[in-house]
């Protein structure tokens, strides 16, 4: 059994390592793509996505592919200007937290307005199919391989992407199978992504600029 001053020691190596984490260096990477990003006006393309957002240390940008219907379906990609890799760390930049929610609502608005208008959806639905489900996705990780700049991901909650997730009761209800060798899974169908027609994509990222400039 550890005595008092080995456990005092562990707490203030555990401290330390903690505030190394929130009060990461969040300035400007060089090699971020995201950070290059961050940088461009509303309505430039980053080689990849339009920015359709950038207000008070935020920014989102319309993705051309989609894990759903091309024809439907979109993915917006939500930002924070600053280096942050952990949900943890918005906090200690101010404003950041508060100003995170107006964005994340402000795009919502704008996405389910657009799937509504365009496939006549209801206010309350009886059904799935004329439902406006939207889902969000993100993570973070301070495991060097796999971190990077934070973003999250917001998109209609249908067909294959409405498939149920690990964070769904639903998911646990899902049969369990056995490979070979006994290990358990559960079948999913798979998403793949596809392009947006290009007319259609340069649409879509006019219309969500416009509704998100109100």
């Amino acid at each position: 059994m550890k005595n008092t001053s080995e456990l005092l020691m562990v707490k203030m190596k555990n401290k330390e390592e903690i505030e190394k984490l929130l009060d990461e260096d969040s300035s400007s990477k060089k090699e971020c793509n995201l950070c290059r990003e961050s940088k461009l006006d509303i309505g430039k393309n980053t080689g990849y996505g339009i920015i359709i957002y950038s207000k008070d240390g935020w920014f989102a940008t319309l993705s051309p592919k989609t894990g759903g219907d091309p024809e439907f379906d979109f993915t917006i990609q939500l930002m924070p200007k600053s280096h942050l890799t952990h949900f943890s760390q918005i906090e200690s930049h101010e404003g950041l937290s508060s100003n995170y929610g107006i964005a994340f609502s402000r795009i919502s608005r704008a996405l389910t307005t657009i799937m509504m208008q365009d496939q006549n959806l209801k206010a309350n639905s009886d059904t799935l199919e004329q439902a406006a489900s939207v889902a969000t996705w993100g993570k973070s990780t301070n495991w060097k391989e796999k971190k990077e700049h934070l973003h999250i991901k917001i998109f209609p909650f249908r067909d294959n992407l409405g498939q149920p997730s690990t964070v769904d009761s639903s998911f646990a209800k899902k049969k369990i199978l056995k490979d070979d060798s006994g290990k358990e899974f559960v079948k999913m169908n798979p998403v793949k992504k596809t392009m947006i027609d290009k007319k259609r994509f340069d649409k879509l990222a006019d219309d969500l600029i416009q509704l998100l400039k109100k």
